[in-house]
């Protein structure tokens, strides 16, 4: 999905008959390939660069407070979709650390009712293959557990960070 900045920045350029050499150009790129992959991205994968908006809003001479604004209204709309997200049941289940790098998931048993049964379950299954692991309760809440059992850390899921070992939010 492209976001609303990234359509008003393409529809000025196109408006402006400028490709994206010659906007990389005048964004002040010497490497204009370097220029026209970060356009790329801002266009096509919603991806801003910290250096790209300040230089593309010179280069094509955009309204500041349209950027600003439209900013905003992505940002408004990327938390509506997190917070809808985020809020969606699922099954509570374990990540389990088998070794670095290599993770897997293991569902709660069905007669496992309740929070607390569940965090017992994990901490047994954690002591049982002296294994990290992660509790998921829901898309919002994961308790971190240790080899031995012990919690490290309950923790609350937010856009920049899942606390899980390889879940990645965008």
């Amino acid at each position: 999905m492209t976001t609303k900045l990234a359509c008003y920045i393409k529809q000025e350029r196109v408006k402006q008959g400028l490709n994206y050499a010659q906007v990389s150009r005048k964004m002040g790129y010497k490497n204009l390939n370097k220029g026209i992959r970060r356009i790329i991205d801002l266009e096509r994968e919603d991806v801003v660069h910290p250096e790209v908006l300040d230089r593309i809003i010179d280069a094509l001479e955009l309204d500041k407070d349209k950027v600003k604004y439209l900013v905003q209204l992505d940002e408004e709309e990327q938390q509506r979709k997190f917070d809808e997200w985020v809020n969606t049941p699922i099954k509570w289940h374990l990540i389990i650390r088998w070794m670095p790098a290599v993770y897997g998931e293991r569902e709660i048993p069905g007669y496992i009712k309740t929070e607390d049964e569940a965090i017992e379950y994990a901490r047994e299954v954690a002591r049982e293959y002296k294994s990290m692991l992660w509790l998921v309760l829901s898309r919002k809440e994961n308790i971190h557990i240790y080899p031995d059992g012990s919690i490290r850390s309950r923790n609350e899921v937010t856009m920049d960070n899942s606390w899980l070992p390889f879940t990645v939010l965008r």
